[in-house]
């Protein structure tokens, strides 16, 4: 298989350039648009189309189940495609699809049509999202930097929460749901195509065309490199471990903002989620100077146990108050663990196989990003209470914690 350009010779860059960092401003864009349409917005999302389609909460969570899941397959197709297709290429496809199935959500009015959309907003946004990004900072930052150049770039992931959340929930009542989300789409579409423009791998201009006979032993070697990688047991147990975090983090973003309304009201709800947001944010910048000086197992295990304590305190907050400041504490670890994974196995295996095994981790990790919001939902349904909901994401946030103490207990004295 002939290789895309942008992936010819692109693993022997230097650290610290500027062209590097001018992608990690383009991708902190592009991640800003993506999480605030596709991850921090859901839970506007549930609240305004179970009373729209006047369904329960775990009919409509179980919309964006499959937004998650959908996205997690596509995104290992997006990885192969990258081999294939130059980037930018990817990211307008996926923009295109994104915007247009998120626009078409205003003119749904069966839970099926809502379903199909869901599924389609999913495939886009995997060409647009975390597979993307960290896979340009990674073979852009080959050294030391990268950590920190992860951390910044992936500070779209919660700016997405800070500065589109709030604003589409007040759009969902000043000017109802129709409107707003064909208003979202053209957004998504406006603002992630001209991003794509300036997207490329290193040095795409500049690599030289390799023979067939090179680029099949080149292709054999990846895939040796591969197969050795997604068997090792650090690989499945840390995809494992990552199934449990993303079921706690992701159902507990996912409600959150429903969870402080019934406590405090529509300002309050809107004023946790920005609180999370602005969390997230201070915690991957020092997060991502943290990382670079402590081994990555204590940085992954210490937010783990943040994670727990933010799970717990938005479980028993008896006021609005109160659930404000618990999704603070639950923000600082949101932003870390989402880095920490692609940060880990960019460490522990080679670069050139980065995207497929990443991809792969991801759509695992799917399962627990689709499992979640809809067994909080389905919990709430049942006992009529969010407390026994979130008290079920702190207890599968422990279960991860140890799960990772394990996988990691061989590289216990590796630092990043």
């Amino acid at each position: 298989m002939a290789l895309s350009p942008d992936l010819q010779n692109s693993s022997d860059l230097p650290a610290g350039n500027r062209a590097g960092w001018v992608i990690v401003a383009l991708t902190l864009l592009m991640q800003t648009v993506s999480s605030g349409l596709g991850f921090y917005n859901m839970s506007v999302y549930i609240n305004r189309l179970a009373v729209e389609l006047a369904v329960s909460l775990a009919d409509i969570s179980f919309a964006v189940s499959l937004f998650f899941v959908v996205g997690g397959v596509a995104g290992l197709y997006v990885a192969d495609l990258l081999r294939v297709w130059s980037v930018r290429k990817v990211v307008i496809v996926g923009a295109l699809v994104s915007g247009i199935s998120v626009g078409l959500v205003g003119f749904a009015d069966t839970l099926w049509q809502v379903y199909l959309l869901f599924s389609l907003f999913g495939v886009g946004n995997a060409g647009i999202s975390i597979v993307i990004s960290t896979t340009l900072i990674t073979r852009w930052f080959p050294g030391p930097e990268r950590s920190m150049a992860l951390a910044i770039a992936s500070t779209g992931l919660s700016l997405g929460g800070f500065l589109i959340t709030p604003i589409s929930a007040y759009s969902m009542n000043a000017l109802g749901l129709d409107l707003t989300m064909h208003g979202l789409g053209a957004f998504l579409i406006v603002t992630v195509v001209p991003i794509a423009l300036f997207l490329r791998f290193p040095n795409a201009a500049t690599g030289a065309a390799e023979s067939a006979e090179a680029q099949q032993q080149q292709s054999e070697t990846l895939a040796a490199d591969l197969a050795a990688a997604l068997r090792s047991r650090f690989y499945v147990l840390l995809a494992l471990a990552y199934v449990l975090i993303m079921a706690s983090q992701v159902g507990g973003i996912a409600h959150l903002y429903s969870r402080v309304e019934l406590l405090g009201g529509f300002g309050m709800a809107a004023m946790a989620v920005q609180a999370l947001s602005i969390a997230s944010i201070g915690g991957r910048f020092f997060g991502g100077w943290l990382v670079s000086r402590i081994p990555i197992r204590w940085f992954a295990l210490g937010n783990l146990l943040l994670q727990s304590v933010g799970m717990a305190l938005i479980a028993l907050a008896p006021n609005g108050v109160v659930g404000v400041i618990a999704a603070a504490v639950f923000g600082l670890s949101v932003g870390n663990l989402l880095m920490t994974q692609p940060l880990w196995l960019a460490e522990r295996f080679p670069v050139d196989i980065y995207p497929q095994l990443f991809a792969r981790a991801n759509a695992i990790s799917v399962l627990g990003v689709a499992v979640g919001p809809f067994c909080l939902g389905w919990v709430f349904d049942i006992l009529g209470s969010y407390t026994f909901a979130y008290v079920g994401a702190l207890v599968t946030s422990l279960v991860a914690f140890v799960v990772v103490w394990v996988a990691s207990a061989d590289s216990h004295n590796t630092s990043t």
